[in-house]
This record gives C-alpha cells, sequence and structure tokens, in this order.
C-alpha cells in the first residue's frame, strides 16, 4: 500500500566534504526537507535569479546537529539556514541528498 501525504517531509543526514588543508573533511548534519512536486521545483529553478540558494529555502525545513567554532549547538533559525546556504559546498551537498532521497538514486547514475 501507499499512503498519501498531503505535505509530505522528511529528515536525512547530509555529508559534506568540508575543503581543509592538503583536502577535504566529512562533517555531518541533519537536514529536514519539505517534498516538492516536480514542477514546483522547475518553476522555482527557473523563475529565480538567485538559484539554487533560493530552492533551498524553499525546500529545507530545519537543520539539527550543527555546532558553531565555540563547540557549542547552534539552534535552527533562517539567519542560520541563509549562513549555511551562503558556502557553496554546502549547498551542493544539500541538493545532493534531497536528490537522492527523492530519487532514491544516487546523483550521476
Amino acid at each position: 500500500m501507499f499512503k498519501v501525504v498531503n505535505n509530505p517531509e522528511f529528515t536525512h543526514d547530509v555529508t559534506v566534504n568540508v575543503p581543509v588543508d592538503g583536502g577535504h573533511e566529512e562533517q555531518t548534519f541533519k537536514a529536514r526537507f519539505r517534498v516538492l512536486a516536480e514542477k514546483e521545483l522547475i518553476k522555482i529553478d527557473h523563475d529565480n535569479e538567485h538559484g539554487t540558494a533560493d530552492l533551498l529555502k524553499t525546500l529545507i525545513v530545519g537543520m539539527e546537529d550543527l555546532i558553531g567554532e565555540d563547540e557549542k549547538p547552534l539552534p535552527y533559525n533562517d539567519a542560520l539556514r541563509d549562513q549555511m546556504l551562503a558556502v557553496g559546498y554546502v549547498r551542493v551537498a544539500l541538493i545532493k541528498t534531497y536528490r537522492e532521497a527523492v530519487t532514491k538514486a544516487r546523483v550521476g547514475n
């Protein structure tokens, strides 16, 4: 049986390859996404001059397991989300995680 849900959401671990001296370090956090119909995704992406960041603002419901430079937990809010989305490698990891989750396929396959 398939359950029809009006406003589906899901939480997945997001793996970010953070550049460090001499390579990358994998860091993870949890992101909660809302599922949008493909036509909504395309409309947001094509109507928007700011591209991926604004698309992610629509998709992301929350983030967990984030800490600041002082190692203290950071509560989710729009300012923190925007700070995260300003970083290219974070945006790439979020889009990859969302796409893999809704298609259950690895990006690039």
